[in-house]
């Protein structure tokens, strides 16, 4: 109990979207792709928000459990089939990412990218782009600050600090 793991920049680990927990520098990271099955969206959404994260300075963490999961019945084979993309995409996913070079010099710019990205990759379809313009007009429509860039040449890893961000330059 108490344990707490924080992946370094360059790590990946996928998680699911129960019992999480997202600083307000994160919540752009929330958008799940929509053109996916169910038992897919939120690992896949695990990825492309981890790659993102490096790009703010920030990174994922892990805690031990604090809750407990009653699980409904259901056909664990349907779960299977269901998440088959995953045993098959997720390590050319991960390496894909890893190996990604984005040229937007802004988060919400370098969010609209990854999408692109992972459309031309096979990944997600056309729905999910468009899903993902119409999230960053939304953040930004009601006000949300996006966190700025984080130069990989300064090392380290920032502390989230509410508040404190920026909105990218028009």
């Amino acid at each position: 109990r108490g344990l707490l793991v924080s992946l370094k920049p360059g790590t990946m680990m996928p998680y699911n979207a129960q019992a999480t927990l997202h600083s307000y520098d994160a919540l752009w990271g929330l958008l799940l792709p929509c053109s996916v099955s169910g038992r897919v969206t939120d690992i896949w959404r695990s990825y492309f928000t981890q790659r993102l994260l490096w790009d703010v300075g920030m990174r994922i963490a892990f805690a031990s459990p604090w809750v407990t999961q009653f699980r409904n019945a259901h056909k664990l084979l349907g779960d299977f089939d269901a998440e088959i993309p995953l045993y098959q995409q997720a390590g050319a996913l991960a390496e894909a990412l890893a190996a990604w070079k984005p040229t937007s010099t802004s988060l919400p710019g370098r969010l609209e990218e990854l999408y692109i990205c992972m459309y031309e990759f096979g990944i997600l379809e056309l729905s999910d782009v468009q899903l993902a313009q119409a999230w960053i007009f939304d953040l930004l429509g009601v006000g949300y600050r996006f966190p700025p860039l984080f130069s990989r040449r300064k090392g380290g890893v920032r502390q989230a600090q509410p508040g404190k961000s920026e909105l990218p330059p028009k």
